[in-house]
């Protein structure tokens, strides 16, 4: 499989917390890599490092061998990053349709006249709409945003981060606040989504990461604890002890 995105001893100082301690971790396309830990162990400030949100303090940051350690975050995301964040990004007043679009807008990365519609551009509507029927919601594009349950608002996030056309996607609790009838199809929908990306998924819903995860990635104080396939991670006595818990 091809790396697509690598972090090589990536660290954070904030003052004196080290909140991202020397991580190493590669995402290769077609692979699903979970990163799991307690709360405060330094996942969203990873992603953060990762997607370009924040600098690193130290450690190098490469994207199809490329290295990007210091690209702000529009840059990483033209040029293949996209990125979903625990709090939603989504325009509730707009359509589906509208919030897909801006993002396809960003990654199109051309001037938007006062006297030219935006929404009459052919690229970044057709852009918006392939990214909407890849996460199954095609029929809802006309529908204000605001009007969704919450399970279709994660599901615009989504294809907001699809619409720039990333090779890496960086999802930060995608599943959070769903209730059980929604996680069955957000999983598949995880799971296709690697077919054709290097997918990094941050969630706290086990029975999801091991059912839907290629590998897993423990992080704990900021640092890594143990990385390997779901099985080793289950069976990892170091991983039980620090945050699985013996009835996992």
């Amino acid at each position: 499989m091809s790396v697509i995105l690598e972090a090589r001893g990536l660290s954070r100082q904030f003052g004196g917390l080290r909140a991202v301690d020397g991580v190493s971790l590669s995402l290769a396309e077609g692979e699903l890599h979970a990163l799991i830990g307690p709360n405060g162990a330094g996942k969203s400030t990873l992603l953060n490092l990762l997607s370009g949100e924040l600098p690193p303090s130290a450690g190098r940051l490469l994207l199809r061998g490329a290295d990007v350690t210091r690209q702000p975050n529009w840059r990483l995301a033209r040029a293949g990053v996209g990125r979903t964040f625990q709090r939603s990004n989504v325009l509730r007043e707009a359509t589906v349709l509208e919030n897909v679009r801006l993002a396809a807008q960003a990654k199109l990365a051309r001037g938007w006249g006062m006297l030219r519609l935006a929404a009459g551009d052919v690229g970044s509507v057709a852009l918006a709409e392939a990214a909407l029927a890849r996460v199954g919601l095609a029929a809802e594009a006309g529908q204000v945003a605001g009007t969704l349950s919450h399970g279709a608002l994660r599901q615009v996030e989504i294809a907001m981060a699809l619409a720039i056309g990333p090779r890496a996607l960086l999802l930060d609790e995608p599943l959070a606040g769903m209730g059980p009838e929604d996680v069955p199809a957000h999983a598949a929908l995880l799971r296709d989504l690697a077919r054709d990306h290097a997918v990094l998924l941050v969630e706290h819903d086990m029975d999801v990461v091991f059912a839907v995860a290629d590998r897993v990635t423990v992080l704990v104080d900021g640092a890594v604890l143990d990385s390997g396939t779901p099985a080793a991670i289950r069976a990892s006595v170091a991983v039980r002890d620090a945050y699985l818990g013996h009835g996992t």
